[in-house]
């Protein structure tokens, strides 16, 4: 048998131990099997590593030089090495009566099993790498890029609801389909709208699945997978680099590679730095928290993804007056709306100034310069009218501090983080149009938040601006704007107008002759907050009937792929048309 050939059934081979680390992983928790369950999935990890040592052992002997090959994948064969000599320690120890002890000390079995879960955990890698060697099959078919994006938030989607009905994701009582595929498509859109309480409906296993999918939404499935390819498997083609260079609005084809090592560097860097932050903030709430550290990496990677999840019902209404702990999710916020381009371009800014002393410095780009300055605006406009609107004195009856932090806070969030410090439900009127606004808008191109985007705004202000001033051409920072520039950011906030209309007539339809209590104004806000994949809510999420919460569901797909990208993806591909009819022109305005 021929190299390649063998080499293609040990990946085929790798695939089905992947498949049997997933069923070991999910099968512990997700059935809420008993313990004799549990047992045989201790055996059928057993198995993985057997096959898995097998598998790498095979390859060994399949490459034509085995130390290239050791050295091309040294992770695989390192943690082999590591556990065959744990075993061995073990074994040992364990035919000695007079070690036992030590044995029981240093936890040597437990150990073992950690390197277990280690050995399953790059299983698990490598089986990311297989996404994103079908992500790179994916390419060479005839679709357009937003099919193949659209595609992988809704595999995506099906898996999470699927994994939320296992009897081990809730505590006490099963969860409904029409729930499950809620939260399912709320954590993978980021966007935090709930109709059950997070904390105390699911179970352990039931958070880590809503993490798994808030990161996953949050980069997206295709990033991880082609960054994992790219690791495992070194395959990275022109056409691939298109794809990707669409799904990440890049043009520059020759950087892809070093912006997806950076966006998935930068996203568990700061994650990393939230987490560990937010855990040496929280004792003063350590009481209140079943882990101390699962708290603090859940809500940083909720934080840093803009979702707005939280395993407290209340949200984080306790750190209203906790200046500490709001700054940490309103830093991790800020940077996760700004864009992984523009962190990028911060982070090369930075290390410049201080290799180069000042010298050969490199300038921020327009990108860079635009999403600032309008975040800026943004995030301190947007305070200062949540304060001057505030007639009820929901933020003023806190204190002039209080009233500060929150109002400063409520801003950052309403651009599509979906946190709360605050009742949102009991705002005055000007405010909560503030609010709508600011989810409205959203975060920045290319980041973890929705909306219409910052820049979108600011290039319409700026077409506004040069249209009355007498120029011909759209310019921003001492730039020229491409033409069609301006007409792209029309049709994003018309369609975003479409969409939202016809959700909020679809809500109101169907809910307020049920509930008169609720008003026009929370049927607009549930249905922005749903599109531009905020979270916030003035209270009817958990209310919802059925057809509208398929109607929220519906929007916060939209909410997070784009209304271009969805029209994109399900129109069929239309080839560019030469014929041009007789120019006429309109009235308009």
């Amino acid at each position: 048998m021929r190299r390649r050939d063998l080499e293609k059934r040990l990946d085929i081979a790798m695939m089905v131990v992947a498949a049997l680390a997933v069923i070991s992983l999910v099968g512990k928790s997700g059935f809420g099997l008993g313990s004799g369950a549990v047992k045989f999935f201790y055996y059928l990890d057993g198995l993985i590593i057997l096959l898995f040592v097998a598998n790498a052992v095979a390859r060994l002997f399949n490459a034509a030089n085995w130390w290239k090959y050791i050295k091309k994948h040294p992770t695989q064969y390192v943690l082999i090495a590591l556990f065959i000599s744990q075993m061995l320690i073990a074994q040992l120890l364990l035919t000695d009566i007079g070690y036992k002890y030590v044995l029981n000390q240093l936890n040597l079995i437990g150990i073992a099993k950690i390197y277990i879960v280690l050995m399953q955990v790059y299983i698990l890698l490598e089986l990311f790498a297989e996404i994103g060697r079908l992500n790179i099959r994916m390419a060479n078919l005839p679709l357009p890029p937003a099919t193949i994006f659209v595609t992988g938030f809704l595999v995506l989607i099906a898996t999470g609801t699927i994994m939320l009905l296992l009897p081990g994701a809730t505590s006490g009582k099963s969860i409904k389909f029409i729930d499950a595929l809620f939260t399912s498509t709320s954590a993978t859109c980021v966007t935090g709208l709930i109709v059950v309480p997070t904390g105390t409906f699911f179970t352990r296993f039931g958070h880590i699945v809503i993490l798994i999918l808030i990161q996953f939404g949050g980069l997206g499935l295709m990033t991880f997978g082609t960054f994992f390819a790219l690791v495992f498997r070194q395959e990275f083609g022109l056409r691939e680099r298109m794809l990707l260079g669409d799904v990440l609005n890049v043009q520059v084809f020759s950087k892809i590679k070093n912006l997806l090592a950076a966006i998935i560097g930068i996203t568990f860097g700061l994650e990393a730095i939230g987490a560990v932050l937010m855990y040496f903030s929280a004792g003063p709430y350590a009481a209140k928290m079943d882990s101390r550290l699962f708290w603090s990496i859940f809500h940083s990677i909720s934080a840093f993804c803009n979702a707005g999840f939280s395993i407290w019902n209340d949200n984080i209404s306790r750190f209203t007056h906790d200046w500490k702990m709001t700054f940490i999710f309103a830093a991790l916020i800020i940077f996760g709306g700004l864009g992984f381009i523009v962190l990028s371009d911060i982070g090369k800014y930075i290390f410049s100034s201080v290799r180069y002393k000042r010298r050969k410095v490199p300038h921020f780009t327009l990108q860079t310069r635009v999403v600032i300055a309008t975040s800026a605006i943004l995030i301190f406009g947007g305070m200062i009218f949540l304060l001057i609107g505030d007639t009820n004195g929901q933020f003023r009856g806190l204190g002039a501090p209080a009233a500060l932090l929150t109002s400063f806070f409520q801003s950052v969030t309403a651009r599509t983080a979906g946190f709360n410090t605050i009742n949102v439900g009991k705002l005055a009127a000007g405010p909560l149009l503030v609010t709508i606004i600011l989810m409205f808008i959203g975060a920045s191109p290319g980041s973890t938040g929705g909306g219409v985007k910052s820049t979108t705004i600011a290039v319409i202000v700026a077409a506004i601006r040069d249209r009355l001033l007498g120029r011909r051409k759209v310019n921003m920072f001492k730039r020229s704007l491409p033409t069609g520039i301006v007409g792209i950011a029309a049709m994003i906030i018309v369609l975003a107008f479409a969409v939202i209309s016809i959700g909020t007539f679809l809500l109101c339809t169907f809910e307020l002759g049920k509930h008169p209590e609720w008003s026009f104004i929370d049927m607009l806000f549930e249905e922005v907050s749903a599109f531009a994949t905020v979270g916030l809510s003035t209270g009817p999420t958990f209310d919802l009937s059925a057809a509208s919460k398929l109607v929220i569901i519906l929007t916060m797909f939209i909410g997070r792929i784009g209304p271009l990208t969805f029209l994109f993806a399900v129109s069929r591909h239309v080839g560019v048309k030469r014929m041009e009819h007789i120019e006429e022109s309109v009235m308009v305005g």
